[in-house]
């Protein structure tokens, strides 16, 4: 567990799932963040109890690790939803949720007279969220699917690990981990609507759609923008120069060089180091197009500085000196991590034989309502009898009534967009806070971009690859436009006093505030959130950092990149002749976004029961972690560094 506090964002949210593996951490997010999740085992246990590896090596229905980290916080009953009494015994449940959350074949449902118009009949709040490999629609509806699949076809594999090797997928399950966080915001925005409506919808989750918008960066959006398929680039980026992994004594370190000033701290340390006087040449400066055609020359250069240090010199010296540099970490580094445990990030779970196992902990921590993990994965059919209690009692307390859902506190709003009415203030750059407000207002929301002029985001610094002599066209940049589409953006030096207050002004007619800049920096200009909790009760701010608002490592810089190789995702991803294997999309920043938009409805839910705001901390390090918690539990559990499997399973 984690906090103090035992206020629960979801308390009194009731959810049924359906799912297998595609979906069950979808369940889990729900569950950990207080929802009661009622899990249907289908026949006499869930098949993913069997996927392996398994704790302590020996197969069984409770030592599933990917089981055991999917299934946090559930209850679970079996049922033979093929029968028709199972089938009736599902209606008769979801009368009395407010979530359905199932993964069964498109069209199945319907099949079992279980359609959504038809639960909706019961129930008209009722929200259904489905997880398929291609969506409810379409000539592939149909299709099977498994993580490697959606990898492919969702193009993240095209633009993972080195150009000499096959097209290779992440470790642990991440397509599944991208469509099911995917599914749990998009399932509470069709809350939020139904609280305010009374009406339920159905939400379609494409796998493959999630995994195309996770990867846009580098996929469909660059192809659509610039005619360019982005390829495998081995450990750096593309866009970046100079980036990538460079030799230390003892291991590699990660380098990305995003933004000029950066550029000259690094070149000015190598010439103090090395005496390298070419690299200090002004040809180098700007930004990274200007380094480019030098991209070989300036790896060698650097070469001959990290190669002096130790990794943990090296990165130790490099942040102090306020460049983006990481250690490659292997899962047995990020188990002793010693900011992420200073942050008390790995948590003791106890499971129903009373044995304890530590467990990766929260991608997003509140402040007055913390993630917690309330108990360990359920033994199949554990809650049978409980719940059937729970539907005699409700059905008698209210006999032939839906659960209800509109607020009373709230007219109906019908024929509104889901996030209408909701005010958004972003103080970002990137895709990590940008991707959260674009896609509130994508579903209703007025989000408002406070920028700087002075200090443009690195969105904004993009050359056209096809016209590279018009040097930079921050109009023309598809970051910018993906990110960003739908909100109104104004531009205040922060630093003014008078745009300070202006600020302020907007916030105190606002109701969510998104900042990723560095930590500390909203506080130094007077915009923390105790300040603006005072100007505006009810507040929520969402900060999301690279480490977090706190802890040793708190004040450290980073981009998606880095975060790749701290969390260990680049050691543990790939074929085992390579080291490390980096993916073209920044994955932790697309990832963050969908943890943060989650968590921002999770705050506007209890905000409505409640009224009171609270603050948001991400730290991207800990929401990739989180990510790869199944693999993870192979170091915490039996101290066993998990192999590299390329793409196979």
């Amino acid at each position: 567990m984690t906090g103090t506090s035992t206020a629960s964002a979801l308390r009194g949210i009731r959810v049924l799932e359906i799912c297998d593996e595609t979906g069950s951490y979808c369940g889990k997010l729900f569950a950990d963040m207080g929802a009661e999740v009622i899990k249907i085992e289908t026949g006499a246990a869930d098949a993913a109890r069997s996927i392996p590896p398994f704790l302590h090596g020996r197969a069984g229905s409770e030592s599933s690790f990917h089981f055991l980290y999917n299934n946090t916080s559930k209850k679970s009953i079996t049922l033979d939803i093929d029968s028709r009494e199972g089938q009736q015994r599902v209606r008769e449940l979801v009368r009395y949720c407010d979530l359905v959350i199932e993964t069964l074949p498109a069209g199945k449902l319907a099949a079992m007279n279980l359609g959504v118009d038809s639960l909706q009949m019961d129930n008209p709040g009722l929200v259904v969220t489905s997880i398929t490999g291609f969506g409810q629609t379409g000539p592939h509806r149909h299709y099977q699917t498994a993580d490697v699949v959606a990898s492919a076809l969702g193009g993240a594999m095209m633009a993972t690990g080195f150009p000499q090797d096959p097209p290779v997928k992440l470790a642990g399950s991440q397509s599944h981990v991208m469509a099911s966080t995917m599914a749990a915001a998009s399932s509470m925005i069709a809350l939020h609507h139904s609280r305010n409506t009374g009406l339920g919808q159905h939400v379609d989750i494409s796998i493959q759609e999630a995994v195309l918008a996770v990867t846009s960066i580098c996929g469909v959006g660059k192809w659509l923008e610039d005619g360019i398929v982005s390829k495998r680039f081995g450990t750096g980026l593309f866009a970046s120069v100079p980036c990538g992994t460079y030799p230390c004594k003892d291991g590699s370190i990660y380098i990305m060089v995003n933004r000029p000033l950066h550029w000259l701290k690094l070149a000015q340390w190598v010439n103090k180091v090395s005496g390298n006087q070419e690299i200090l040449d002004p040809m180098f400066h700007g930004p990274s197009s200007a380094r480019q055609p030098y991209r070989e020359l300036l790896d060698i250069f650097i070469a001959e500085l990290t190669s002096t240090f130790t990794v943990e010199a090296f990165y130790r010296e490099g942040q102090r000196r306020h460049l983006a540099v990481t250690p490659l970490s292997t899962a047995h580094a990020i188990v002793g991590d010693r900011h992420l445990n200073k942050r008390n990030f790995f948590v003791a779970v106890e499971h129903a034989d009373q044995s304890r196992l530590r467990y990766p902990g929260p991608p997003y921590r509140f402040s007055l309502t913390p993630w917690r993990i309330r108990h360990g994965a359920p033994r199949a059919g554990q809650h049978n009898e409980a719940v059937e209690k729970l539907i005699r009692d409700e059905s008698a307390r209210r006999p032939g009534q839906a659960r209800a859902r509109t607020s009373a506190s709230e007219p109906s709003k019908t024929g509104r967009n889901a996030l209408a009415g909701l005010r958004v203030v972003e103080f970002t750059a990137g895709m990590a806070g940008p991707w959260i407000g674009r896609l509130m207002a994508f579903c209703g929301a007025d989000v408002i971009r406070v920028e700087s002029i002075d200090y443009p985001d690195v969105s904004r610094l993009y050359v056209p690859p096809k016209a590279p002599e018009m040097g930079v066209q921050s109009q023309l940049s598809p970051w910018l436009t993906d990110w960003n589409a739908g909100k109104r953006c104004v531009a205040l030096d922060l630093t003014n006093p008078l745009a300070t207050d202006l600020a302020k002004r907007l916030i105190a007619q606002s109701d969510v505030v998104i900042d990723n800049n560095a930590s500390g920096v909203l506080e130094k200009l007077g915009l923390g959130f105790e300040q603006l909790e005072a100007i505006k009760p009810g507040l929520i701010l969402l900060s999301s950092t690279g480490y977090g608002k706190r802890g040793p490592d708190s004040s450290y810089i980073s981009w998606g990149p880095n975060i790749e190789t701290l969390s260990g995702l680049s050691s543990l991803s790939g074929f085992a002749h390579r080291q490390c294997t980096m993916t073209q999309f920044a994955y932790p920043d697309p990832l963050a976004a969908l943890y943060g938009l989650f968590a921002v409805m999770c705050a506007i839910e209890y905000r409505r029961e409640t009224g009171s705001g609270q603050c948001i901390d991400i730290s991207q390090l800990e929401a990739t972690v989180a990510s790869l918690g199944d693999v993870l539990l192979e170091v915490l559990a039996d101290d066993r560094e998990p192999a590299k499997l390329g793409n196979s399973s």
